[in-house]
């Protein structure tokens, strides 16, 4: 890995090939995700220079329309400083994939590569534009959370395992699961019962799907133990959307889990924020069918009554503002606003896996009392963000 760059590593991950070298990369990812000291979010001097390139990206970006991978219509945005880098990271947010994604970071490759500078080995190689791109204050803040998630997955596995209790994990919009596949990964490597670990790994993209079995089978821990999504113990990625189709099944109805991730995700959901994008730029919020509510609801439908929901905030900082530039939309959500959510779907006390400067990472704990699993009336509908 001597001369590998972050985005050759992530080629390397998911491609057809290299499977001595993916197995190298993860096992040099996993040492600095659980062995190295806590990464630290961005300090003064980092996020002046956010703001700095907030103002320059603000002058020097043009939006047009174009076509996306579909045929449709679809917002274009020109940047000639982004556009001479020519670098992966910097073309997805030029572009979007599909005009339904338009206003999505959208996972895969370049969502990979702020993690790639984990690796002592990989980020000495780092170019200009990818300490630019890929370890801004975002992008350290990507770095962090990822550390965050993994050890906070690893952890409540692990003391279901030492109790000799099986344990199904999910990770939910999961892109190409590259955290749950570490911790999973660590925990059969370091020689818990593999017969008592389900995990699912979903996303609705089926790319990111094909990716993340790529990296599957190419890894020891699991190349022997995928599986379908319906059969025994083992691992599997597969493609779902959280929110069923009328006629397409019922998250309720499917299996339960004991850990569920879902991070990166509500921050594209209405209800129980400070703020939102449309907010800050004073223009009509659009009409969503689902709302934060909504996916809180399913995660409680999918979590047994003693289960771990590892969650994110997401906060406003100069570095989300650049990401508004190129047409993404947020709703921004800090540790209240979450408790608040939560609150309302039967997840009690939380601890703190760690915090940033745009995300916080928290592990909630089920919390059922009766044990029927039956959510608490106080605060359901009720958003205190937007009081009626």
């Amino acid at each position: 890995m001597h001369e590998l760059r972050p985005m050759d590593a992530v080629a390397a991950l998911y491609s057809d090939r290299d499977r001595e070298l993916a197995q190298a990369i993860v096992a040099s990812l996993s040492h600095a995700v659980f062995e190295r000291d806590e990464v630290k979010p961005a300090g003064p001097i980092k996020r002046a220079m956010a703001n700095g390139s907030y103002r320059i990206l603000q002058w020097t970006t043009r939006t047009g329309t174009g076509r996306d991978e579909t045929g449709g219509e679809a917002p274009r945005f020109s940047n000639s400083l982004l556009k001479r880098s020519r670098h992966p990271y910097a073309r997805s947010l030029l572009t979007s994939s599909r005009n339904e994604t338009e206003s999505l970071v959208e996972g895969g490759d370049p969502m990979n590569g702020p993690y790639m500078m984990l690796v002592p080995e990989i980020r000495k190689n780092c170019s200009l534009w990818d300490r630019l791109l890929l370890d801004s204050v975002q992008g350290r803040d990507v770095q962090a959370r990822f550390v965050w998630e993994t050890r906070a997955t690893y952890e409540a596995a692990r003391s279901r395992l030492e109790r000799d209790e099986p344990v199904r994990l999910k990770a939910v919009a999961a892109g190409t699961g590259l955290s749950m596949i570490l911790a999973y990964d660590k925990l059969v490597r370091e020689g818990f019962n593999p017969e008592l670990i389900t995990t699912s790994i979903t996303d609705r993209e089926p790319h990111t799907i094909d990716k993340a079995n790529c990296l599957l089978s190419k890894l020891d821990s699991t190349r022997e133990r995928m599986r379908s999504v319906d059969a025994g113990y083992g691992i599997a990625a597969v493609t779902e959307d959280i929110f069923p189709r009328l006629g397409e099944g019922s998250v309720a109805t499917g299996p339960r889990y004991d850990v569920v991730t879902a991070i990166g995700i509500l921050e594209y959901f209405q209800g129980f924020s400070y703020s939102t994008t449309e907010q800050k730029l004073k223009i009509e919020p659009p009409i969503e069918s689902t709302t934060a509510q909504d996916l809180a609801a399913r995660l409680d439908d999918m979590t047994t009554e003693r289960a771990s929901l590892i969650v994110n905030t997401y906060m406003d900082d100069a570095s989300t503002r650049i990401l508004e530039l190129f047409g993404k939309r947020f709703d921004y959500r800090n540790r209240e606003n979450l408790r608040s959510l939560l609150a309302s779907v039967n997840f009690g006390s939380a601890r703190l896996a760690g915090s940033g400067n745009i995300y916080d990472v928290e592990t909630y704990e089920k919390n059922c009392p009766s044990g029927d699993g039956a959510a608490p009336t106080a605060n359901l509908g009720m958003d205190p963000s937007h009081p009626s």
